[in-house]
């Protein structure tokens, strides 16, 4: 767990925070690429001054998918932090190329501990960039150019997970604000 407040990077605190669920997973990219999250590590964000919103960031192999349901499992288990809410599960690609039948048939058991999964492919411009170097997903942006530098724009798939994230954090909010008191989840 971690007791500490998640960092506010950008100018806003973050919506969401990005939980690796082994190492290797992504993480620290993809809250690099998305402006509105924060890179938790491997820990789950316990404490309530920022977001316990959290989506869970997998490869997509065996390894990844075990890791990820384990993960998913603890949080059904109510063996997460109070208030730690899993908005969803980003399954990055392990290598490029068509993904193993046996790793396709395992994901779609453990989509079903979640209620939204994104995909993220391979970019093999990764393998040379640095982190701080890499463009970033502002929510309402523009889409990206089709071909671009990591540098320069983030991949059309990362700005289209990032788009559904916020969405989904949009339709909750509003949803939530429509309900009475006393009908509200925490």
């Amino acid at each position: 767990m971690r007791e500490t407040p998640l960092p506010t990077t950008g100018a806003h605190a973050p919506l969401f925070a990005v939980l690796g669920a082994h190492g290797g997973a992504g993480a620290s990219t993809l809250a690099r690429w998305w402006a509105p999250a924060a890179d938790t590590g491997l820990a789950w964000p316990a404490s309530p001054r920022t977001t316990q919103r959290v989506i869970v960031a997998a490869r997509l192999c065996m390894p990844g998918l075990t890791a990820a349901a384990d993960r998913l499992r603890e949080w059904h288990a109510g063996l997460a932090p109070d208030g730690v809410q899993v908005i969803g599960l980003v399954l990055t690609a392990a290598r490029p190329g068509q993904v193993p039948m046996v790793v396709r048939r395992y994901r779609s058991v453990v989509a079903q501990l979640v209620e939204h999964v994104y995909q993220i492919a391979w970019h093999d411009e990764l393998l040379s960039c640095e982190l701080t170097d890499l463009a970033q997903y502002v929510p309402f942006g523009p889409q990206p150019p089709r071909r671009s530098r990591l540098t320069e724009a983030v991949p059309a798939d990362v700005h289209h997970a990032g788009t559904q994230i916020i969405t989904h954090l949009a339709a909750t909010r509003s949803g939530a604000a429509t309900q009475p008191d006393s009908e509200r989840t925490p």
